[in-house]
């Protein structure tokens, strides 16, 4: 068994619904058919939902979407924009790691993506590229630090020591990427989670 079927099998058997997407368009396929369309729609800063399409998709197709960054092409406010996302009719978000063992990694600079993935909407739909699986919990946190964490602090465009060394140094920046940890191993009680594995590679 390979390690797509195996992550797939992992996260099935404790409670998400995982699916395996062989592209970026059966994803976005998938993701289309799971959120209706008159669905309000938070989202958490991803690289992933934009270059799979799947953002795009959402907001050609009428959805009201909740987002830092939909925000910031429209002028509109992104605080406020993630202050309504908590409270959307579904989370869309991607994740920073996924482990063989079916467990969702993430860190979080503010903690807004996590919280709502914890206890937010009732509806979480999670999208990742292959490139986001790891063999466990503590190469997860290393692959975050190593890779997701500088290149995201580029690209919004802070001056944290990762940006600059591309490697963690435990900082005390105000502004620093990792303030928050959180190992998501179960659907918590209420939740339906959706996580797209996508055979490509996509995002940080």
């Amino acid at each position: 068994m390979n390690d797509l079927k195996r992550t797939i099998e992992a996260l099935v058997s404790k409670g998400f619904k995982a699916v395996l997407a062989a592209d970026a368009a059966k994803a976005t396929a998938y993701v289309l058919s799971v959120i209706g369309e008159d669905e309000t729609v938070g989202m958490g800063g991803s690289v992933t939902l934009f270059e799979t399409g799947i953002a795009d998709a959402l907001l050609a197709r009428g959805n009201t979407v909740f987002s830092s960054q939909v925000a910031e092409r429209t002028g509109e406010d992104k605080e406020e924009a993630k202050r309504l996302g908590m409270g959307a009719d579904v989370y869309l978000t991607s994740t920073n790691a996924l482990t063989l063992e079916g467990d969702l990694i993430n860190i979080d600079g503010v903690g807004n993506r996590v919280a709502a993935m914890i206890y937010g909407p009732p509806k979480i739909v999670c999208v990742a590229g292959k490139n986001k699986l790891t063999q466990n919990p503590h190469t997860a946190v290393a692959r975050i630090k190593k890779i997701a964490c500088p290149q995201n602090a580029r690209r919004l465009g802070l001056s944290t020591p990762c940006a600059t060394l591309d490697r963690c140094t435990d900082c005390d920046d105000a502004y620093r990427m990792c303030n928050v940890t959180v190992r998501l191993q179960r659907p918590t009680r209420g939740k339906e989670i959706h996580v797209v594995l996508i055979d490509g590679d996509f995002g940080y």
